[in-house]
């Protein structure tokens, strides 16, 4: 093992190794074009997303939610954080899990439509959201800082122009995990690192949108839906995949209405190898098997 990423992209520039993995963006952007190296990834179940917990006032207010979602750079966030290999994430779904449904519920970049939202919550210019401090802090995986700081500081940029006064902030791993999963009690929290590995539409709502009450395995921001999970319990026992997927696609809908999360964009798990092997094939742990590589001829 290599801790550091910025070793691991020497050794492999150097010839002293054949793959490396967990690169920021900026490093896979470099290594695009060299002589004897290629990038190679999938977009498969990574994505980045805005944890707001329902028990954190300003965010059980819907139209808050709303307001941020209009408050976000898309486009700006995937060149600024991910060199342009990322899309926008339209769902809460991985989109290429089977049972995959865009909703016609979306949310675009509108500043002024965000403003208007913000509003009708009841903060115009952002008006009384100083009596929520702990909630106006974007807190994120301090070890991560290469990654996702510059992510962090677009949002604090345009969440700021909207009248969403926040701050940065940054904290350790073990205490970003203990907070998110354990506590629950994290307000905001910049998130890239939950990452379904059944690949079925169905898991990743009872991984991360079914109620605790009700069995959901992570369910971190405290968002609780009778009809979510009324429905996916009822997919449980639906032998036709057809009406299955329809099923699935009532819980999709909701999610987005009742914007669950934030989604912001799905960005591709990618490896750098030496151009003297080949077999790389994305796997849903988002591990290399071993067993998948071979001498390039």
């Amino acid at each position: 093992k290599v801790p550091q990423s910025g070793q691991r992209l020497i050794s492999l520039r150097a010839g002293q190794a054949q793959i490396v993995e967990r690169l920021t963006p900026k490093e896979y952007d470099s290594l695009r074009g060299m002589r004897g190296i290629q990038v190679m990834g999938a977009i498969g179940n990574e994505n980045l997303f805005l944890h707001l917990n329902y028990k954190a006032p300003p965010f059980d207010n819907n139209l808050v939610r709303q307001a941020i979602a209009h408050a976000i750079p898309y486009d700006r966030i995937i060149e600024t954080g991910y060199f342009g290999d990322a899309r926008k994430w339209e769902g809460l779904i991985p989109s290429s899990y089977p049972g995959y449904h865009r909703s016609p519920t979306q949310f675009a970049y509108d500043p002024a439509k965000a403003r208007q939202l913000l509003a009708e919550a009841g903060h115009e210019g952002g008006k009384g959201l100083e009596a929520f401090p702990d909630a106006m802090k974007l807190t994120y995986i301090a070890e991560r800082e290469s990654a996702l700081g510059p992510i962090a500081t677009v949002l604090l940029t345009a969440l700021r122009d909207v009248g969403i006064p926040i701050q940065l902030d940054p904290i350790p791993q073990t205490q970003y995990g203990d907070r998110e999963l354990v506590k629950k009690d994290l307000p905001m929290g910049l998130t890239d690192h939950v990452k379904p590995i059944g690949v079925d539409a169905g898991y990743g709502v009872l991984l991360s949108y079914v109620s605790s009450k009700n069995g959901g395995i992570l369910n971190s921001m405290n968002y609780e839906n009778e009809l979510v999970d009324g429905t996916f319990f009822a997919s449980l026992n639906e032998g036709d995949p057809a009406k299955r997927a329809e099923l699935l696609a009532v819980i999709q809908d909701q999610l987005m209405v009742d914007l669950a999360v934030v989604p912001i964009v799905e960005f591709k798990t990618n490896w750098a190898i030496s151009e003297t092997i080949k077999g790389v094939v994305w796997h849903p742990d988002n591990a290399l098997h071993w067993y998948d590589f071979s001498p390039a001829q």
